[in-house]
């Protein structure tokens, strides 16, 4: 008598820990025919503020601003479109509050080592000049113990750190709890981003 066949064993799987990175490219902010865009007028406004001198965080050289509140009125365009993107993330986002808003200038050989804002529920950033080789933004890994099984980390998870290839115009944003940093810049032309904490309802 033939042995009976055994069912097939159906392997599933589910990711118990997934961590967002949500994104969108600023269009309006990049180009137009008939009128200075978003981005050319900030980029003339940051530098007369660049006459200022720079704060010192987690900048390692370049230009830091101090924080600017989100009612100052250079940054209202932006701060609509920040309002706009968190409606649409899946989080049944009411209110958000933005505290802050800071600018970092980096140039040839700046950049910025790890460091999160845990304090706030969401944190972004909006690339206003991004020239090439201006360096990535970097995520690490939240998860400690994941860290440190290596086996994992490097069959599974792919590596510790996530790097992310910005543009000009991107619009990005992350919980806050995220340990992140900055590549080192490998050109002499200016890379200005917006950054900014959100609390959000």
């Amino acid at each position: 008598m033939p042995k009976p066949k055994l069912p097939r064993k159906i392997i599933k799987q589910e990711n118990l820990w997934p961590t967002p990175y949500w994104y969108t490219q600023i269009w309006d902010f990049m180009r137009s025919e008939t009128r200075v865009t978003f981005n050319e007028d900030f980029t003339s406004w940051i530098q007369s503020e660049m006459k200022k001198e720079s704060v010192v965080k987690s900048n390692r050289g370049g230009w830091q601003s101090e924080l600017y509140d989100s009612k100052n009125d250079m940054f209202e365009p932006l701060i609509k479109e920040i309002t706009e993107f968190c409606s649409h993330l899946p989080l049944n986002i009411k209110e958000i509050i933005i505290p802050q808003l800071w600018v970092n200038v980096n140039k040839k050989g700046n950049w910025n080592i790890i460091h999160q804002h845990a304090q706030y529920d969401l944190s972004g950033t909006y690339y206003v000049k991004v020239p090439k080789d201006s360096g990535r933004l970097v995520f690490r890994d939240p998860r400690p113990a994941a860290i440190g099984n290596k086996f994992l980390l490097n069959r599974f998870d792919k590596g510790e750190f996530k790097n992310i290839n910005v543009m000009e115009g991107l619009l990005a944003i992350w919980p806050a709890y995220l340990d992140h940093f900055v590549e080192p810049s490998n050109t002499d032309k200016e890379r200005i981003s917006i950054s900014f904490d959100i609390i959000a309802r």
